[in-house]
């Protein structure tokens, strides 16, 4: 039993079923554009699920032929940069203490020139580190291409027998529970799935916006390696509350070694946009209010991210959601039993 459930058995099963992991990700998410064209444009099934696939390869071969390359062109310059470019931490701060007159910017650069040496040695490694992670997602973009091709055929089929999988579905869980548990078991089922798709499709397509955004302003006012830069910006944004961040600090510490002016014109943009993404772009696309406190956001993400990585940060908020509106539904039920279901009502936050 303790073979079975070692932690290298279980990497070796996740491992054996990544393509199908994958498809399972890739069918979940396209179900939501072909569910769209089906209702739109009147087509059957067979006919949406071409077209969403059809614009997914198109949009995969201009990220592949247009903006990897400009992608991986910018990771090999940092790399260099950081392995080869003799940064000077003294010099480029007495530079841009030269440059900004600001008596907090001549508090700040005073107070790291006092320090140089402990500050450049946390610099150089957090380069380095970002030097690592650099190279390692190189290498992963050959080894993974086998990997995503066979997911994009298993999606498809899945797609194309969605009804037939979850009749399947269906049929085992009335097998096995009786039927008042199996209405409750299919209930939770659609509240995930409502819950799951709408905040995973609203947040993909807000952060696809928010980088490409980024991408365009990083190009108008010169900041380095604007396509990487907004890309990385795009990619954590995804993640709740600490997304935008994480994904400012390896944006901020590159500028900041190469121009330190553009890490101050990069941080600027950064704030404006993420102002107009929390103000306009998230409450119209994903919504307003996902139904938990900012207190209930932070603690998930926190302890989702520390058990699950990046996936958990992703996933732990509408884990949340879904959790509250069943604990909620539940309290109700009760309430309303007892003859008290207005019991606190004034004094909470969101009222059911």
């Amino acid at each position: 039993m303790l073979i079975v459930f070692s932690p290298k058995t279980f990497v070796w099963i996740t491992n054996s079923f990544k393509p199908v992991i994958y498809a399972l990700i890739m069918a979940y998410l396209l179900d939501s554009a072909v569910n769209f064209f089906v209702r739109k444009l009147k087509v059957r099934r067979s006919q949406g699920i071409l077209l969403a696939c059809i614009i997914l390869i198109g949009l995969l071969s201009f990220i592949v032929y247009k903006v990897v390359p400009q992608i991986v062109d910018n990771i090999n310059n940092i790399v260099n940069f950081i392995m080869h470019g003799n940064v000077d931490v003294v010099e480029i701060i007495n530079n841009l203490k030269g440059k900004i007159d600001s008596r907090y910017i001549d508090f700040l650069t005073d107070y790291i020139l006092q320090a140089s040496e402990s500050v450049k040695n946390t610099i150089n490694r957090l380069l380095i580190d970002m030097s690592n992670i650099l190279m390692r997602f190189l290498r992963n973009i050959g080894t993974s291409t086998f990997t995503v091709i066979t997911s994009f055929i298993i999606n498809i089929y899945m797609l194309v027998e969605k009804e037939d999988i979850l009749a399947r579905g269906r049929r085992f869980i009335y097998a096995y529970f009786n039927e008042k548990n199996s209405r409750k078991i299919l209930t939770v089922f659609g509240k995930s799935n409502k819950i799951f798709k709408s905040f995973l499709n609203g947040k993909l397509l807000d952060s696809a916006i928010v980088g490409v955004i980024c991408v365009i302003a990083f190009y108008l006012f010169k900041v380095p390696y604007a396509p990487l830069m907004g890309t990385i910006i795009g990619f954590f944004n995804i993640i709740p509350f600490f997304g935008p961040i994480i994904g400012s600090v390896p944006v901020i510490i590159v500028s900041f070694f190469l121009d330190p002016t553009k890490a101050i014109t990069a941080l600027i943009i950064i704030i404006v946009i993420q102002q107009l993404d929390a103000n306009i772009l998230d409450p119209r696309i994903v919504g307003g209010n996902v139904g938990v406190s900012p207190f209930w956001i932070i603690t998930s993400v926190t302890v989702a991210g520390n058990l699950f990585g990046i996936p958990g940060m992703v996933l732990g908020v509408p884990a949340v959601v879904l959790i509250k509106t069943i604990i909620e539904e539940s309290v109700n039920l009760r309430l309303i039993e007892k003859g008290i279901s207005d019991i606190e009502k004034e004094n909470m936050k969101n009222k059911v």
